[in-house]
């Protein structure tokens, strides 16, 4: 199990529920990954380099609003 998907995990157990997907531009060639997170009305998202930077980015604004 990736670091990530543990985080992601960790979200999940405190309410979190969680997407992300892989997005290409094409004019950049070059990749980027969209995670959110949300919880009640709360929704947070994140877009990054790598998924595990995006998942790290949400897990501490999660933290924050704690």
């Amino acid at each position: 199990m990736e670091n990530w998907e543990r985080t992601l995990a960790h979200l999940g157990e405190q309410g979190w529920s969680y997407a992300y997907i892989k997005c290409v531009d094409l004019e950049a060639g070059a990749d980027a990954f969209y995670a959110s997170i949300r919880r009640g009305d709360e929704k947070l998202t994140s877009l990054k380099p790598t998924l595990e930077e995006a998942v790290q980015v949400l897990s501490r604004l999660a933290e924050s609003k704690s």
